[in-house]
């Protein structure tokens, strides 16, 4: 086989669907490859050079999954989605990447197709740019969280959310008056919920800014 940095991230990305701790050495790529574990680092210089690859090959995905023809806002949601559900589909790389600058075609195809939803509400060009990052920020939060979360072991995730539940229960409500109050709600919202909500209120933001603009404008 003739290998080359497409086809070592192709089959990094197959190791990483797989959830394995250290699915990102040369050992575990040569053997999906068939090859000698150094060949990989003739296309690489060093692991975190391929994990950057990997995570932008990561973004590509998530664009492609956004259907064409959609408006501004659902395009954006969708987006959002997508990202939160490949980086948990690869949970190792998505965890290391999320607070990464990939420098890549994913990642200039994201931040592309996020200023150009938001150049159509009729943003001023400074307002675009904070939103912008302001959405890129929360997207790259939920989802890395939740492929952190993601690749515990499940015994991990058991304990937490059994001992959540007995601290929860032996709460002082003179102490923590709202939180013995609000209890019984905290656990009805899944994740998808909370990554709604906070689009919805970003979304809400972008459109009264724009109202303002066109407003101030005289449009």
């Amino acid at each position: 086989m003739r290998l080359s940095p497409e086809l070592i991230v192709d089959a990094a990305v197959r190791v990483a669907a797989r959830a394995e701790g250290d699915g990102l050495t040369g050992r575990a790529l040569g053997e999906a490859l068939g090859v000698d574990r150094s060949a990989v680092w003739r296309h690489f210089a060093d692991r975190d050079a391929l994990l950057l690859a990997v995570g932008d090959r990561l973004l590509q995905m998530a664009v492609a999954r956004v259907p064409e023809g959609l408006a501004a806002g659902e395009r954006l949601r969708t987006l959002a989605h997508s990202v939160v559900e490949v980086y948990v589909a690869h949970p190792y790389v998505g965890a290391a990447v999320a607070c990464r600058t990939t420098r890549g075609p994913g990642e200039f195809a994201a931040i592309e197709m996020m200023l150009a939803g938001l150049q159509e509400i009729g943003l001023r060009a400074e307002d675009v740019a904070l939103f912008q990052r302001m959405l890129a920020d929360t997207i790259l939060a939920h989802a890395g969280r939740r492929a952190g979360h993601a690749v515990l072991p499940q015994h991990l995730k058991d304990g937490d959310e059994q001992a959540g539940a007995v601290v929860q229960a032996t709460l002082s409500p003179e102490q923590y008056p709202a939180l013995t109050a609000l209890s019984p709600y905290l656990a009805e919202h899944d994740d998808d919920r909370v990554l709604d909500a906070l689009l919805e209120a970003f979304w809400l933001a972008v459109e009264a800014t724009a109202d303002a603009t066109r407003r101030n404008s005289g449009r």
